[in-house]
């Protein structure tokens, strides 16, 4: 499929290639494979999202959930973390291996929902694939 060319609405032609199916025709091949159950259940994120009506869309926590759980099912090859968190000196070891909610903390994961403990004064460093 062409890019999405100036003049369109992105969001009508997601929708339209949604609704109709098509959703794998409209990623931009740039961005390298995923797994095909994880383009899914984003594509399903980002149609709810769209709606027309307010209410019927997620709400922030319920988006936040959706994308943690999506970047879980990721290969734990294909997890990047950000630069600042990886350390070249140690041996690399899953992400979740030793998860628990109290040890457990990572700047772009939100297992706190109501977002007490978020620092919105630092902009994250987010790098294309």
């Amino acid at each position: 499929m062409q890019p999405i060319s100036f003049g369109k609405n992105l969001v009508r032609e997601v929708n339209l290639a949604y609704q109709s199916g098509r959703t794998f025709e409209i990623i931009d091949s740039r961005m390298g494979s995923y797994p095909s159950d994880c383009i899914e259940k984003f594509a399903t994120l980002a149609y709810s999202c769209c709606r027309d009506q307010p209410d019927a869309r997620p709400s922030m926590a319920e988006i936040v959930r959706e994308l943690e759980n999506i970047w879980m099912m990721m290969p734990e090859g294909e997890v990047l973390l950000p630069e600042s968190s990886r350390d070249p000196d140690k041996e690399s070891a899953p992400l979740f291996s030793t998860f628990s909610s109290s040890a457990f903390t990572h700047p772009y994961l939100s297992f706190d929902v109501s977002g007490s403990n978020h620092d919105s004064s630092s902009t994250p460093n987010i790098k294309p694939r």
